[in-house]
Parts: structure tokens; sequence; C-alpha cells
């Protein structure tokens, strides 16, 4: 009775109701592209329509086995023809995603353990920066766009405060994620057909070609040359900065990709995990450059990481395809530091399906 007396107390109840319902505006595609800059939310948004698409063609008769690789922008630019005509009898369905961490992978393999839906071979991808909780650049874009509100309170203690607080301010207040500028908004007004258009129809492409590729496209404007040597070496310097020093190993994340190795085994789908090959200088830093690994502790990330790595798949009976390490893979063309160039995928792919056929063959005896 009291608040109906004071209504006035309700009005900053309605302001906040009133900001929320105007902010989800923002998510609409033809508001967003007034000032969004990013394309990666794309690859996001079609995984949902991959994943209808993969459970229609799993019930096909006749169909071609299905590789399905969980990965990041490492794994982004696989061509299904090429696979087609290299290695007949199989398909790729590709959920790699811009910044995939292992708490997405989790998200989708609870969901193809729910509705029990089952390729033929699942690939899990292990990059050492997400292993880092400390990184000096937080990648978060699974929280901003991929992770459901849901999953996260399913498994809230897996969560640090900091990952909470980016879930809600950026997922419920999309203008604190995507930062609307005026000046961008009146620019695109102005020049629809020079800017906004142009930028509409690169999505719209993007979606397109997510869709023709089964989740594997070319992000316009990104991995499409071959980066020069010193440029090569200075993008390593930054990135192994960035997101490697300093380091301490996160067992959660670990703990992530166990659960989801653990859900493959129970579908009975065998699987492997994949250390994509980084480029040599950066490779270098995290072989050679000793950096705090601990409380009072240093280290080369290389000593502190990559032996939990080998322990836990030696206990565990996963195969771990390590790419830095293969003297049979050859190709170091970078785009930067992280990321192969188009030009090593025919490589790339070829490396993953001898992989694969070596592990069914020793599965199978």
């Amino acid at each position: 009775m009291d608040l109906i007396r004071n209504r006035y107390l309700l009005v900053p109840f309605l302001v906040v109701f009133l900001a929320f319902c105007l902010d989800k505006l923002l998510i609409l595609e033809n508001v967003h592209t007034y000032f969004s800059k990013s394309l990666s939310d794309i690859n996001y948004i079609q995984k949902n329509e991959l994943y209808e698409d993969l459970k229609d063609y799993l019930k096909e008769k006749n169909r071609d086995k299905v590789l399905v690789y969980f990965g990041n922008s490492r794994a982004l630019l696989f061509d299904n023809d090429y696979i087609h005509l290299k290695y007949p009898g199989w398909v790729m369905f590709n959920f790699s995603v811009p910044g995939g961490k292992p708490d997405y992978v989790l998200q989708w393999m609870e969901q193809f353990e729910k509705d029990n839906v089952r390729p033929d071979f699942f690939l899990f991808d292990h990059s050492v920066e997400m292993f880092n909780s400390s990184a000096t650049l937080k990648v978060d874009e699974t929280l901003t766009n991929g992770l459901n509100v849901s999953f996260v309170l399913k498994h809230f203690s897996s969560f640090s405060t900091d990952e909470i607080s980016t879930l809600i301010a950026k997922r419920m207040f999309r203008a604190y994620q995507y930062r609307p500028k005026l000046e961008v908004i009146i620019t695109r007004a102005k020049n629809r057909n020079n800017m906004l258009i142009p930028y509409r129809t690169l999505r719209n492409n993007l979606m397109a070609n997510l869709k023709k590729g089964k989740g594997s496209a070319m992000t316009p404007g990104t991995h499409e040359a071959v980066l020069p040597a010193e440029l090569l070496k200075k993008s390593a310097y930054g990135d192994f900065h960035s997101y490697l020093v300093p380091f301490r190993f996160s067992d959660q994340i670990l703990s992530f990709t166990d659960q989801s190795l653990q859900l493959a085994k129970k579908l009975n789908v065998p699987s492997a995990v994949i250390w994509v090959r980084l480029s040599l200088p950066y490779m270098d830093h995290i072989r050679k450059m000793k950096v705090s690994v601990g409380e009072n502790k240093e280290g080369t990330v290389y000593e502190d990481w990559y032996p939990r790595m080998e322990k836990y798949h030696s206990q565990n009976g996963i195969p771990f395809w390590n790419m830095n390490d293969d003297p049979e893979y050859s190709c170091n063309e970078f785009s930067d530091a992280g990321h192969m160039s188009p030009s090593c995928y025919d490589e790339y792919t070829d490396y993953i399906f001898k992989k694969l056929n070596q592990s069914l063959v020793m599965g199978a005896r």
C-alpha cells in the first residue's frame, strides 16, 4: 500500500526497465549495423543454424562421415570441397568461433549429449593462451557472444567474479559492449550507400559463406596475407606479452576441456585434441622467454604448460596432436603471430586427416 501511495518510488525501476528495453534494440541487425565494427558475432549466430543442419545431415542415408571441430580463430578457413576431393567420405562441420574457449565448447557438448547427436569424430583445441588466467589482454568473446546465461548459472562456481561481471554488463546491456558513438551513427546514416550498405552486405555474405562452408569461411579483412618476417617478429612479441605475461595456469580451463572429452566418451564418439601451429618467433618466446609462472617463480610458458598437457593426455588416453613439435608439419606462412595464412590450410587439413585416420585405425585395434 505504501508503494502505491508513493508511486514516485517506482520511477527508478521504470527508468531502468525502459533503459533495458531500449538497449535491446541495439541487437537488432538493422540497428547495430549503424555503429558496430566487428563481424565475429556472425560466427556465433550462425552456429545455431549449423547445429540444426548437422542434426538433419546425420539422419541422412548414405551420408559422409562427420568431423566436428571445436576451435577458435585459428580454425576458421577450412574448405570442404578440398576435403571431399582429397578425403572422400568425410565432411567437416566447423563449430570454431573467434575467441572460442573451452567453456563455449562444453556448452555445445552438453547440447550434443542432451540431444544424443553423434558425429563420427570430435576434434578439440588446446590454445595455450586460453589456459592463462592472468593475461594482460582478456579474451572474452565467448562471454559476450556465445555463452548462455543458463550455462553460466549452472557452472557458476567455475567462473570468476570478473567474468560474471563482464557477462552481466555486456550481455544485459549491449550499449556497454558495443559502445555506440554518435559520430559513427551520423556518418553511416549520411553515407548509406558507401558505408552502411556495404557493411551490411559484408555481414550477409559472411553468414551465407558460413552456411555454405558448414561453419568455415574467411572473415573479410583477416588472414589475407603472409606477414613479412620483421613484422611477424613484432606481432609475436606483442601477442606474447598481451596473452602470456604473466602466466598462471588455469585448472578450470582444463576442467572444461575434460568435461567435454568425457561427454564425447559418453556419446561413444572418438576424439582428439590439437595444438595448432604458431609462428616460429611466437613459439620461440613461448619456449625460451622467462616469465612469472607463479608466486616468486619464473620459468618459460612451455615448461609450465606443456608437461601438464602431456600428463593429462597420457593419463586419460586422449590423442594429442601437437603441430608445433611435429617434424612432419612444415608450413610456416603466417598472417600474424598466431594465425596461419590461408596458404597453409591445405597442409593443415592434410595433417588433421592423417592424424584422424591413424587415430581411428589405432582405436579399431
